[in-house]
């Protein structure tokens, strides 16, 4: 009997499992999952046992040295689910392993202090007298779910309706259910922004049963929450996209809340989408899935045969009204005229506002108004953004920083202009017009402290602050009482950047942030400021039409050849020497062309490119990008795959393979 072993940290000629002979005093105690050392050429090595077999693939074969770990990092569902990914998602098994395994695989040195300071005994959760009525529409829904739910069969099913429908409370009945049958849950939210309020909804309801795990959380916390977990003495994890892999005893419901959003795809190796990892999931444990969102990406609602709609607001609170204002008829300022009233209006009412824009900064670049020069960073293709704090222009993507200059570099010309806008610039406008408002700004400038999401959430709800103005970390979740005015500053920002998902995308963000107004019992205003009003992307979010929104999108994707009429598979190659990165772009370019005229993968398959990315330089780096677009996925997977074990790529050049990437940047 030899032991498959998976190396830890894999060489691109180490890719594989290596058969090892198996000590006697080790042959009782070893288990597939366990970590391990072993002889590797001259060094030792760590590596991880996924498998046994009778014979080995080589004549001479060399001991284990010892065992690491006593207990497995990981079992058999969870060594499937990893092959699984690295199939998928094209990468080493060893980082499909480690994604698994989450924190269990460092030396835990976890001390049985600190995990009873973290225990809490489990209670009873009571859904009676506690949770309110359930309208006509939510009732329907958990029915359907409950059916799967006592099946324990692996359905997939997609909530939506519109926002304030009471999608989360249908989420809390199922894993009721669920926790009666003594199984356990997992919940997914797609920002850590959106933690506090769910943990507060999650834990009022089911008390101590519930475990947070967020990479805000130190090593410690998480390593804690995953061992209460694995330890049954918690049935429900709560959190963003790594919550997933949190060791859940018999597992029978994910929930992934607002779906759509882009935050559950990875943007490293591996880059798994988190909803298709739950899909497999669920198959394996004989669990459901629940995707839900007011605005499902038109993917899943293309794909999702199981619809369950919650087409009312709670207590038939009425939707907000919607105006749109067309900025091209405004004279100047970055707040127009209507939006300005409403503003004075809700303060003096003592209601909250929130003012959402998709930009952080003061404004967005300098510009020369005598030769159209603009400030760029050196080592990375985009424009430099003014931080009034610091009173610096900044780049977004490293470190590169300046004073602004006094005259233009190029003509000196002292003609320079700050075109744009930001959050910070609106804090400044708001305080113009309304200097006695407590005015609190949330984006990623003000929540970089762990802990600060929290905080400023809870100054928020509790009406300490009258104007939230945000990025958007703002646009989803939030649930308070008294917001009832919302302004979108510059709603069609979105619509430009060059991806055919810039229309999903502003759609999303607009009825997202919209659907924070008039939750409860006050009414609530929604102003969108446009500069392109008649986008059927704005008029639709507007109107709180998803369906309208999806038959138009849908047409200009079937037209274009895009999701979900087609998969995506796309390649960025880049590299200090630009030359260098691009000969190897116009290699695999050419090696992927002669692989589609053999087997399933040239049916309907294209490689377009190699082209210079639209970011084309970051840090320093040339970045070259080759999309391949079709309809057979598997076979598209195999062929990148085959390519990249015949190409020989220099070690200062890299490759970076994303399978159906959410961004074309």
């Amino acid at each position: 009997m030899y032991a498959q072993v998976l190396l830890a940290n894999p060489a691109r000629s180490t890719r594989k499992a290596f058969s090892y002979s198996i000590p006697d005093h080790l042959k009782d105690k070893l288990q597939v999952g366990q970590q391990i050392i072993v002889p590797f050429g001259k060094r030792k090595d760590v590596g991880f046992v996924v498998g046994f077999a009778e014979t080995a693939e080589v004549e001479k074969t060399r001991d284990i040295l010892e065992i690491v770990s006593e207990e497995p990092l990981f079992d058999e569902k969870q060594l499937e689910l990893a092959k699984w990914i690295a199939e998928y998602y094209c990468c080493f098994l060893m980082a499909a392993v480690k994604l698994v395994i989450g924190t269990r695989f460092e030396n835990s040195n976890i001390r049985k202090s600190d995990i009873q300071a973290s225990r809490i005994s489990a209670v009873e959760y009571q859904i009676s007298n506690i949770v309110p009525k359930l309208t006509f529409y939510q009732e329907k829904a958990l029915v359907e779910i409950n059916k799967a739910i006592e099946k324990k069969q692996a359905d997939t099913f997609l909530l939506y309706g519109v926002t304030g429908s009471g999608k989360t409370e249908v989420y809390m009945r199922a894993i009721a259910k669920v926790l009666e049958l003594g199984r356990s849950a997992i919940v997914l939210v797609p920002e850590i922004a959106l933690t506090p309020q769910m943990v507060e909804r999650f834990t009022g309801r089911f008390g101590e049963q519930v475990a947070v795990v967020h990479s805000q959380m130190t090593l410690k916390q998480r390593r804690v929450a995953g061992d209460l977990v694995a330890k049954g003495e918690k049935r429900i994890v709560l959190g963003a996209r790594s919550a997933l892999f949190v060791p859940v005893k018999d597992l029978g419901i994910v929930v992934i809340d607002e779906e759509f959003e882009g935050s559950y795809k990875q943007d490293k190796s591996p880059r798994y989408h988190a909803r298709e990892v739950a899909k497999k999931m669920g198959e394996l444990h004989s669990a459901i899935l629940v995707l839900g969102s007011a605005t499902p990406s038109i993917e899943t609602f293309y794909e999702t045969s199981n619809r369950l709609s919650l087409p009312e607001r709670i207590n038939q609170q009425p939707l907000p009204e919607v105006e749109i204002v067309d900025m091209r008829k405004e004279k100047a300022g970055v707040l127009s005229r209507r939006l300005k009233e409403l503003l004075v209006e809700t303060f003096e009412k003592k209601e909250q506002a929130i003012l959402f824009l998709n930009r952080r900064g003061f404004f967005t670049f300098l510009l020369c108004q005598m030769c159209g020069f603009s400030f760029a960073c050196p080592t990375c293709s985009v424009s430099l953004a003014y931080d009034h704090k610091d009173k610096k222009l900044r780049c977004g993507h490293c470190e590169y920083k300046i004073d602004p200059p006094r005259s233009c570099p190029q003509c000196n010309s002292e003609s320079l202009r700050f075109f744009g806008t930001g959050t910070q610039r609106i804090e400044q406008e708001v305080s113009k017009l309304l200097p006695k408002a407590r005015i609190m700004r949330y984006d990623r400038d003000t929540v970089s402290k762990r802990g600060s999401h929290e905080k400023l959430f809870r100054i928020f709800s509790d009406g300490e602050a009258d104007i939230l103005i945000g990025t958007q970390m703002i646009a989803k979740g939030l649930d308070i009482p008294s917001v009832t005015l919302v302004g979108a500053v510059s709603a069609d920002i979105g619509l430009q950047f060059p991806d055919f998902r810039s229309a999903e995308t502003t759609f999303h963000l607009l009825t997202q942030v919209a659907g924070r107004a008039g939750r409860h019992h006050l009414p609530g205003k929604v102003v969108i400021q446009s500069y392109t009003p008649d986008h059927y992307a704005i008029q639709a979010a507007a109107k709180h039409d998803y369906e309208s929104f999806y038959n138009q999108e849908l047409k200009y994707r079937e037209e274009l050849g895009y999701p979900p009429f087609s998969k995506l598979i796309t390649l960025v190659i880049s590299g200090k020497n630009g030359a260098k990165a691009s000969k190897i772009a116009d290699d695999l370019a050419v090696f992927l062309r002669n692989g589609l005229g053999t087997g399933d993968s040239g049916l309907g398959t294209r490689v377009l490119g190699p082209v210079p990315a639209v970011l084309s330089k970051i840090r320093g780096d040339y970045r070259y990008r080759i999309l391949l677009k079709g309809k057979n996925l598997p076979a598209m997977r195999e062929l990148v795959c085959e390519t990249m074990e015949k190409t020989v790529v220099p070690t200062d050049v890299r490759v970076i393979i994303d399978v159906e990437p959410m961004g074309m940047m």
